[in-house]
């Protein structure tokens, strides 16, 4: 991401995130519990899995991006904020491409994959991500009065590496939109089944 005042990428974050919302809220609040478990094969996940899987990233980074803007020392708001090169190739590789073609096929780690994974479910998949999606745009409206370039993240996967919280937040953001239109497409391979 080239050079953006912060009140954009905020402004846009927010919109993304909300946008998220609405569709899960539009395609899967009235689905079945067969409906929302159903898989199109032993490999795919389903949209319950899609949203569990996003729910276990919320779960660990929003304590931790709340501690980060509570606890920073650099809490001067910056005006334009800029990806650093870690940063931008983190967030790019779960952004989708144009006309929301994957550019590539990623394996999800143990921990976050709901094959594997058998504690990533809950009773309630798409409540629990609607209540993660009205925190995370609360995070990301807290975070404009920090500077979102000094105050730095660690990532799930390795805690060593940190992003800078703009970064963090971006990819979130577009993590969470490439896994709900995963789950839009499983309800299109559903409906044209029945």
């Amino acid at each position: 991401m080239k050079r953006i005042p912060v009140d954009l990428l905020i402004k846009k974050l927010s919109i993304l995130t909300v946008g998220m919302s609405r569709e899960v809220n539009e395609n899967f609040t009235n689905l079945t519990h067969e409906q929302l478990h159903w898989q199109p094969n032993d490999k795919s996940w389903s949209i319950a899995q899609c949203l569990e899987h996003l729910n276990a990233y919320y779960r660990y980074y929003i304590p931790v991006f709340n501690g980060k803007i509570a606890n920073t020392r650099f809490n001067e708001p910056i005006q334009f904020f800029t990806s650093s090169p870690m940063g931008r190739a983190v967030y790019r590789s779960v952004k989708l491409g144009k006309v929301y073609n994957v550019k590539r096929v990623l394996n999800s780690r143990k921990e976050y994959n709901p094959l594997v994974n058998s504690s990533l479910k809950s009773e309630n998949p798409i409540e629990d991500y609607l209540n993660f999606q009205d925190q995370f745009v609360e995070v990301i409206k807290a975070s404009e009065k920090i500077d979102l370039r000094k105050t730095k993240c660690p990532l799930s996967l390795r805690p060593v590496v940190k992003l800078n919280l703009g970064d963090a937040l971006t990819f979130m953001a577009y993590h969470n939109e490439r896994h709900i239109y995963q789950a839009k497409r499983v309800l299109d391979r559903l409906n044209k089944m029945t």
